[in-house]
């Protein structure tokens, strides 16, 4: 696969700058179309009490839901104008609003991620406060599209900054399905990075004479990637321990399944997915 087609979440403010930069240069690298979706969510309109009785609203409070609508389809087209100007010569871009009440926004921005190779998207911006502006990335949004969207994403981290560099990979692989989704969906960006590193990350004393990545570093020397394979036993838990190993090596982006599952209506995340998406500060290359 090769990546020609390019979603990118259209975040507010100056945490989702990065994501924004990243996705531009990672289209002029890759000669790729970029599509802006801004989420702008809704206030949910009153509700009935529980005795049934409709709420006592006037017309002007009404008129005030519809005005902070338009400020914010307003502002999203506002912000994408900018993004358009800062597009690089050749890279083509192309707006989407997407305009609705929180939970159904966030399945309608997955069910758009599926129109595309990739979708690019600012690490969440969550305080456990308050929710973050409708511009924002919230953890929500980005599980959605992780889970309900059936292709990768690029997690940018706000620290990210300067030219684009994608030049040393550090892929963690434990044999899983997502592991394995996640790598065959990295292909492009791995074959043209310097340096490649396999990481199996084993708990102290759990050394195996039969290293689980050995078989696909084999698969990537057949698609001319030379990839090194590291085990790395660590009393940390796994995230920490692929953050700073990814550290020490210099790594400039990470590749990894992202780990989780539905218990009703609430997104169970896995340990090690829920660490590196918090805490990393490189772009995470996640597919589940």
């Amino acid at each position: 696969m090769t990546i020609k087609d390019i979603l990118v979440h259209l975040g507010a403010g100056e945490h989702a700058d990065s994501a924004k930069v990243f996705a531009l240069q990672l289209a002029a690298r890759a000669a790729a179309h970029v599509t802006a979706a801004a989420v702008a969510f809704d206030m949910p309109l009153p509700t009935p009490d529980a005795a049934g009785m409709a709420p006592d609203w006037s017309l002007a409070d009404y008129e005030t839901f519809a005005k902070v609508a338009e400020m914010r389809r307003s502002a999203a087209e506002t912000s994408y104008k900018r993004f358009a100007l800062a597009a690089p010569a050749g890279v083509e871009t192309e707006f989407v609003l997407i305009q609705s009440f929180p939970e159904k926004a966030r399945d309608d921005f997955a069910r758009l991620a599926r129109h595309f190779d990739l979708l690019v998207i600012a690490a969440s911006n969550d305080r456990g406060e308050e929710p973050p502006d409708a511009g924002e990335a919230s953890a929500d949004l980005i599980s959605s599209a992780l889970f309900g969207s059936g292709r990768p994403l690029f997690i940018v981290p706000p620290a990210q900054g300067g030219p684009l560099r994608l030049e040393k990979a550090l892929v963690c692989w434990d044999g899983g399905a997502q592991a394995a989704r996640a790598l065959a969906a990295s292909m492009p960006l791995l074959a043209q990075a310097r340096g490649v590193e396999v990481v199996c990350v084993t708990g102290e004393g759990e050394r195996s004479k039969n290293l689980p990545g050995f078989g696909i570093t084999r698969h990537l020397a057949r698609h001319g990637i030379e990839a090194h394979l590291r085990e790395l036993a660590s009393s940390k838990d796994v995230g920490s321990a692929l953050l700073d190993h990814a550290r020490d090596i210099g790594a400039d982006f990470l590749v990894m399944g992202g780990y989780g599952h539905w218990r009703v209506s609430e997104l169970i995340l896995g340990g090690a997915t829920r660490t590196i998406l918090a805490a990393s500060s490189l772009p995470v290359f996640m597919a589940h």
